[in-house]
């Protein structure tokens, strides 16, 4: 641990000692720094650099919801969480602020634009927002800018994914446009797909990134983008990465996975009469909890299987026409089996290991974004800007 700290020290002072203009470089003279995964919670959108959704505390066994705030100019993107169960949100106003695992404000900063991402928290121990103006910011964690990179992104206004490379840096995808940062937030190389990038993760030093078509790309340490296989369908939601394999839902009735050695795919599962959705949220892969019909959690076995379903809306509760349409349920996973699960207009839900559903009880919102680990439970956000903390009940 002190080994960690004091490389992620050095790498935040080399902010200070190197100061020259962000350019891309010679890929032949490329150095990678590894310095190791990120030490946060929530350390980006699929919580880690695998894009799995899968948490690395465990949930409360017996959950309460211990806090409830509203945070002025609503909440932007998922929040991200760090080691202490810090909560680092975006705000739409726009504005980055650091919270305590209780919800109350420790500092907050304005941004020229709006956040196109969720935070980044870099093992290099930097804050990452991408803006909507194009321009990738690294905050302390005390919030001082320490650098602001102008990214080459050809539609900066859209959306865009980013994770915690192992070198301290950050990947980066908007559109079909591929960024690799260092450290310090310099350009190292600019990829492009050949369709939109809906998935971006690093896994044993190659970067890896799905397209909406089902292309499955590895960039090497040093390399361009190279097509390894693809899964032969649609993939509109995150898949993950985990032991050698990406996990996808394709065209929204088959959970597939995707050998990267080989490229070589395998259906693990066909649902002709369901509807599948993504993100998927990785138990001991293959297995996984998947979002079926918009409303359900449906647990895969190894085999592909469904070993068990779970309504979130409570039993003989009515579903407003208003709601119908609105995107499907997001779910996180963590050591154990437990699933966390959130879906406009329902009460949050934790599946403990085995089905059994604990609903918490007026934590609804329209537009809830996925669950956010912390030190201690979970928090719950809305766009709205409404948190809700939820941990153990006290003895």
């Amino acid at each position: 641990m002190k080994r960690k700290a004091r490389g992620a020290l050095s790498l935040i002072a080399s902010f200070f000692l190197l100061s020259a203009p962000s350019s891309a470089r010679d890929a032949q003279r490329v150095q990678r720094v590894v310095v190791g995964a990120s030490s946060a919670l929530a350390a980006c959108e699929g919580l880690d650099a695998s894009n799995g959704n899968r948490a690395r505390t465990r949930f409360p066994a017996t959950p309460e919801l211990m806090f409830r705030t509203r945070l002025s100019g609503g909440i932007g993107q998922a929040p991200a969480s760090d080691a202490q169960g810090n909560l680092l949100v975006v705000h739409a106003e726009p504005r980055l602020s650091k919270l305590d695992a209780k919800g109350r404000t420790l500092w907050s900063e304005r941004l020229a634009s709006e956040a196109s991402c969720a935070p980044v928290l870099t093992s290099a121990g930097l804050i990452l927002i991408v803006t909507r103006d194009g321009d990738a910011l690294f905050y302390t964690t005390t919030g001082k800018l320490l650098a602001k990179r102008a990214l080459p992104l050809s539609d900066p206004r859209r959306r865009s994914l980013a994770i915690p490379t192992d070198n301290g840096g950050a990947l980066l995808a908007s559109g079909s446009d591929l960024l690799e940062l260092d450290e310090r937030g310099a350009l190292v190389r600019s990829l492009r797909a050949n369709s939109t990038v809906n998935t971006i993760a690093e896994a044993n030093a190659a970067l890896i990134a799905v397209t909406d078509n089902g292309s499955v790309l590895v960039a090497r340490a040093s390399g361009d983008l190279e097509l390894i296989g693809s899964f032969g369908g649609n993939v509109p939601e995150g898949a993950a990465v985990s032991a050698g394999k990406v996990f996808a839902v394709v065209d929204g009735h088959r959970w597939s996975a995707l050998d990267l050695t080989t490229g070589q795919v395998e259906t693990l599962a066909s649902e002709p009469n369901l509807t599948l959705t993504g993100p998927v949220a990785l138990l001991d892969a293959p297995s996984a909890a998947l979002v079926a019909d918009g409303g359900f959690v449906s647990i895969r076995a190894k085999n592909g299987s469904e070993s068990a379903r779970t309504a979130l809306r409570a039993t003989g509760q009515g579903e407003a026409l208003a709601l119908r349409g609105l995107r499907p349920a997001l779910l996180i996973s963590d050591q154990r089996g437990a699933i966390a699960a959130v879906r406009s207009g329902n009460d949050a839900v934790v599946l403990r290991e085995g089905g059994n559903a604990l609903r918490l009880e007026d934590t609804s919102c329209l537009d809830p974004f996925r669950p956010t680990p912390t030190l201690t439970g979970i928090v719950f956000a809305c766009r709205s800007g409404q948190l809700f903390g939820v941990s153990d009940k006290v003895q």
